[in-house]
């Protein structure tokens, strides 16, 4: 089969659900429904672990051999770091050993057995530099090509939510991406990525925002876009006055983890 006529899979990983969706070919054509597995993440595992077991049955069920797949893993999977521009630092390979010594630095020696990916964000602008368990991406691999499918595309949620909300922030901006049980936050001016954090949060999760942009408050306070990701995430009634929904958001509808980021 041609690659340009290969069938497109997108599929999203969370700690406690699956998504699996077909993208439509043409613009605006609407994706196939979804297929979604809820899984439960078991005391000594990976936390991804149960995501990718509970894979194998919708893989097998939507019969895609020789689908190019994209894949949106949640950001409880991903950690993040930005790195300052260094004139110094100029080869990508130099970028990602910085970035290594950042990770180990902040995680210690488990991120030994991470990937590491580095933002190209052009010269003298800092890089968003993300991090996945190794192991993580070798398993996904490999039960993708039990089933006769390639992965093309492995995304962190806060850059495939980015890349779907990025017209709507502000020059100086925070982007929130609310998740069951987490909250990603990141801090923009003018088009550079200025801090990235990611903490568990439950009913808390207006304080949680509030105390991480205390911490990190600057002469000009940003605007706050929040952005819902993904079965279970909500934003409060009585949440922060301030705070402006994206797409979705706005009638409080999470939108799908899989389909973030789709075009």
């Amino acid at each position: 089969m041609s690659r340009w006529w290969a069938e497109r899979l997108r599929i999203g990983l969370a700690p406690q659900r699956v998504e699996l969706a077909r993208p439509g070919w043409l613009r605006g054509a609407k994706a196939v429904p979804e297929t979604s597995v809820s899984c439960a993440p078991q005391a000594g595992e990976p936390p991804w672990q149960a995501a990718l077991q509970a894979l194998e049955a919708p893989l097998a069920m939507v019969g895609a051999h020789g689908a190019a797949v994209t894949v949106v893993l949640s950001n409880h999977f991903v950690r993040y770091l930005v790195l300052p521009w260094q004139p110094k630092v100029l080869r990508a390979a130099e970028v990602e050993q910085l970035a290594r010594l950042r990770f180990a630095h902040r995680f210690g020696a488990t991120a030994q057995d991470w990937t590491i990916r580095c933002s190209d964000a052009g010269y003298g602008a800092a890089q968003l530099a993300c991090a996945v368990d190794t192991a993580l991406i070798t398993d996904l691999r490999a039960r993708l090509a039990a089933h006769g499918m390639r992965l093309v595309s492995m995304q962190p949620l806060l850059m495939a939510a980015y890349n779907a909300v990025r017209r709507e922030l502000a020059t100086h901006s925070a982007l929130a991406i609310v998740e069951a049980g987490r909250v990603c936050l990141g801090l923009r001016e003018r088009s550079q990525w200025l801090d990235v954090t990611s903490r568990r949060a439950g009913v808390d999760l207006a304080d949680a925002i509030e105390q991480e942009l205390a911490m990190r408050q600057s002469d000009a306070s940003p605007a706050l876009d929040v952005l819902l990701v993904g079965e279970g995430a909500a934003w409060p009634a009585q949440g922060m006055p301030r705070a402006r929904l994206l797409g979705k958001s706005r009638s409080g509808v999470a939108c799908s983890l899989a389909m973030c980021g789709a075009t």
